[in-house]
C-alpha cells in the first residue's frame, strides 16, 4: 500500500473510532430511545422465524413495558445497551447477537484494565488455573470474593445476564464463564486498574492484588491454532476422528474428501468403535453435517423436518439481509402453520454413504458445541445411533435459528441486532429427549479444574475405558 493512502485509511479509521467512542459517551434522549427500542422490537417481530418459542408474548409484553419505563430519561451508550439486554436473554436463542457497533461482541465497551486471571467454574465455585499475561498465582486457589463480590453472586448475576444457549441449556453459558470471564465481567460489572481477590487454599484464607490487563494481551494467551479436523487410526479396532469446526478456511482441507478417505479408513481397517469428538465445535455450514451423518447412519433417514421462516419485508428502518438469501426466501410456501423455506439440502431424505461405519460410536461433547454441530448431534441423538460422554450443548435438542441473518443497526445507539432468519426442525425426534435443553449425555463428565491445569481428558478416558468394556 502506498503511504499516502495509508495515512489516508489511518486517518478514516482513527475518524471512526472517534465515532464511536463519541457514541458510546453521549447522552441518548428518551425520543432517540423510544425510535431505537421501537426498530429493535419490529426487527425481532418482523424476521425472528420464532421469536415467542421459548417466552411466550405476554412475558415479553411486560419486558418490553419495563424497559419503556425505563429509557424516559436520558441515557448512553452503555447505558442502554444493558437496559435492552434482558430482551435478548429472554429470547434464549444463542445464535441472536447483540454487538455495539465496531466492536467484539464479547467486548463492547472495555478493552483495558480487564481481570487478569483464567479461572474454571464448577457449579458455584470458581478456581484459578491461570495469570492471562504469564505472571506468578496460587493455582488452583479457590476464589470466594472478587471486589468484595461473593463468588457465588457474581456466578448467578452472570448466568442471568448471559445469551450464547438455546432454551434451558446451561452448557454454553459456562462455556462463556470459563473461556471469556474476562471479557463479560467487564461488561456487566466493569473494569478496575487493580483487583483484589479473597481466596482460599489448602484450607488457608489468602488475598491476591493484580492490575488489570489488555484484550490485546488475552487475545495473545488465547490464540487458536488448531486444524478443523483430524483423523487418528488409535489401534486395530478402534479410530477417532475429531471435528472441530464445520466449516473451512482457504488452503485448508476440504471436508467431503476428508470423510470420504477417513471412512474409507475405517472399513479397510476393520474397524470397531469410533469416538467422534465434537467438544468445541461451534458450527459451521449446514450440509457439512449431513455429509457427516450419511457415514454414520445405518438407514435411510430425514434429517430436518421443516425449517420456519418469516417472508421478505420492506421496512422504513435500514436494514441488511444477504441477497441470496432473499432470492432463496421467494421460493417458501406459506401453509396454516407457517412460512417454510424449502430450499435446503437437509428438507431431503438420504441414504447412507458408501463405506459408512457401522460399529459401535461414542460422541463426544461439551458446552461449546452448538449450532450444526447440535443439529447433527440431534440426528445422532434421536436415532440412538451413538453413546454421549461430556456435557450438555449449548444448542438446542429440538432446534435451532441459524442460517442467514439480518442486521439492523439502531440509528442513534448505534448497536447492532442480528437476527437469525430460519428456524431448523429436527426430524424424528426422540420425546424421551427434553426439547427446551441442549443434548444432554448419556454419561455426564465435567472435567475438575485440576484436570484442565494438568492437561488431562477425563471426558476422553471414560470414553476409552467404554470401549475396553
Amino acid at each position: 500500500m502506498k503511504y499516502h493512502a495509508m495515512k489516508k485509511l489511518l486517518a478514516i479509521s482513527l475518524l471512526f473510532f472517534l465515532f464511536l467512542e463519541g457514541t458510546r459517551s453521549q447522552t441518548l434522549t428518551p425520543d432517540q430511545l423510544g425510535k431505537d427500542l421501537r426498530i429493535f422490537r419490529s426487527g425481532l417481530e418482523s424476521f425472528h422465524p420464532e421469536m415467542y418459542r421459548y417466552t411466550d408474548a405476554a412475558t415479553f409484553e411486560k419486558l418490553f413495558t419495563q424497559v419503556e419505563k425505563k429509557i424516559s430519561q436520558p441515557m448512553t451508550q452503555e447505558q442502554f445497551y444493558m437496559e435492552m439486554n434482558p430482551l435478548i436473554v429472554a429470547l434464549k436463542d444463542g445464535h441472536t447477537k447483540w454487538i455495539v457497533q465496531g466492536k467484539d461482541q464479547y467486548y463492547p465497551f472495555y478493552e483495558e484494565d480487564l481481570f487478569p486471571l483464567q479461572l474454571y467454574f464448577e457449579g458455584n465455585k470458581a478456581f484459578i488455573i491461570s495469570h492471562l499475561a504469564g505472571e506468578s498465582v496460587p493455582e488452583l486457589a479457590e476464589v470466594k470474593k472478587i471486589n468484595g463480590i461473593e463468588t457465588e453472586e457474581l456466578i448467578n448475576s452472570l448466568l442471568s445476564n448471559l445469551s450464547f444457549g438455546d432454551g434451558e441449556s446451561l452448557g454454553g453459558k459456562y462455556y462463556q464463564l470459563n473461556n471469556h470471564f474476562s471479557a463479560v465481567f467487564a461488561t456487566f460489572f466493569g473494569v478496575k486498574a487493580v483487583y483484589e481477590i479473597e481466596l482460599v487454599l489448602d484450607g488457608e484464607k489468602l488475598n491476591w492484588k493484580g492490575s488489570g490487563i489488555s484484550k490485546a494481551q488475552i487475545e495473545k494467551k488465547n490464540k487458536d491454532s488448531s486444524e478443523p479436523f483430524s483423523y487418528e487410526l488409535l489401534n486395530g479396532t478402534t479410530a477417532i476422528l475429531d471435528i472441530n469446526r464445520f466449516f473451512t478456511h482457504s488452503k485448508e482441507p476440504d471436508l467431503k474428501k476428508f470423510l470420504k478417505n477417513s471412512f474409507r479408513s475405517m472399513k479397510e481397517n476393520e474397524v470397531k468403535n469410533l469416538i467422534l469428538d465434537l467438544r468445541g465445535n461451534e458450527g459451521g455450514i449446514e450440509k457439512y453435517g449431513v455429509w457427516l451423518y450419511q457415514y454414520l447412519a445405518k438407514s435411510d433417514f430425514d434429517y430436518y423436518n421443516f425449517i420456519s421462516v418469516k417472508p421478505n419485508l420492506k421496512t422504513d428502518y435500514e436494514i441488511h439481509t444477504s441477497k441470496i438469501f432473499s432470492v432463496l426466501n421467494g421460493f417458501s410456501k406459506n401453509s396454516e402453520s407457517g412460512y417454510r423455506f424449502t430450499k435446503s439440502m437437509g428438507l431431503k431424505s438420504h441414504k447412507p454413504a458408501k463405506n459408512a461405519f457401522e460399529g459401535e460410536l461414542i460422541v463426544l461433547i461439551d458446552g461449546q458445541c452448538f449450532s450444526v454441530t447440535t443439529e447433527f448431534a440431534a440426528r445422532v441423538k434421536s436415532d440412538q445411533r451413538g453413546y454421549f460422554i461430556g456435557q450438555e450443548t449449548a444448542g438446542g435438542y429440538a432446534l435451532n435459528s441459524s442460517g442467514f441473518f439480518t442486521i439492523i443497526t439502531l440509528p442513534n445507539s448505534k448497536i447492532d441486532l442480528g437476527v437469525p432468519r430460519l428456524g431448523f426442525h429436527m426430524a424424528d425426534l426422540n420425546p424421551v429427549q427434553p426439547l427446551n435443553r441442549g443434548i444432554l449425555p448419556d454419561l455426564e463428565v465435567i472435567p475438575s479444574a485440576k484436570d484442565i491445569l494438568n492437561g488431562k481428558d477425563p471426558v476422553m478416558e471414560k470414553a476409552l475405558v467404554k470401549i475396553s468394556n
